[in-house]
């Protein structure tokens, strides 16, 4: 009779822990996404000046222009569809690849009702770009004799990873981040 109820009970434990883990994934285990990717392809960043900004990243980044192109009038149906504004015009956007391959899309509008005053960091919509980097403290050398503001002296995190942000000549955020070099 023991023996039986020893294995009723286990029996029925085992049953628990298998409705539990069918209503609630284990610990660490993601969900079903809902799409698939396989990585970022590229970011867009609106700019005040296109010509500055390709020749920013150029000489920053040593990325190379792979697209320019100049798309004439943009429907109000798509002004609608995208929120922008009715006034607004897109007068060119290119297409710049870093040489890891990530692209950078840069778009110049011009209108009546675009406001060119960057957001705070912590209002809705705001971003920054993070970029790798093989050595963060030459890389925070570098954009400091480049004249470039910094926001931070960079940090190294408990796992080694290490960061700062500064700001491009018209305002965004980029933080370049890498793994703290160990010593051997």
């Amino acid at each position: 009779m023991k023996t039986r109820r020893i294995a009723s009970t286990l029996f029925a434990s085992s049953l628990l822990l298998g409705v539990a883990s069918i209503s609630e994934p284990a610990f660490g285990a993601a969900p079903m996404p809902l799409v698939t990717i396989s990585g970022v392809d590229h970011v867009g960043i609106n700019v005040p000046d296109l010509s500055k900004a390709i020749a920013f990243f150029q000489t920053t980044f040593g990325a190379r222009l792979e697209s320019d192109i100049t798309p004439g009038a943009i429907p109000d149906e798509w002004k609608t569809a995208f929120n922008w504004h009715q006034s607004s015009d897109l007068k060119r956007f290119v297409m710049m690849r870093l040489p890891d391959g990530t692209g950078v899309e840069l778009f110049q509008y011009s209108g009546a009702q675009i406001d060119h005053a960057r957001p705070h960091q912590d209002d809705d919509a705001a971003t920054h770009v993070a970029l790798k980097t093989h050595d963060v403290p030459s890389s925070f050398k570098a954009v400091q004799k480049a004249g470039l503001k910094t926001l931070n002296e960079p940090v190294t995190n408990a796992d080694g990873t290490q960061w700062f942000y500064f700001l491009t000549p018209w305002g965004s955020q980029i933080e370049l981040v890498g793994k703290a070099k160990s010593a051997n």
